[in-house]
């Protein structure tokens, strides 16, 4: 099973995956919390 890699919040370790972002050429699974914290950010990558 994955786990969420945020690369903002990397102690999160859930497994209830949202999306998958692209981060520095590689792939990483994003939890339903973390991307509802990141698409409310402005931040670039």
């Amino acid at each position: 099973m994955e786990r969420c890699r945020n690369p903002w919040h990397r102690e999160c370790k859930n497994d209830d995956i949202e999306v998958y972002i692209m981060f520095k050429g590689e792939k990483l699974p994003i939890c339903r919390r973390c991307w509802s914290k990141i698409v409310e950010k402005d931040l670039e990558w």
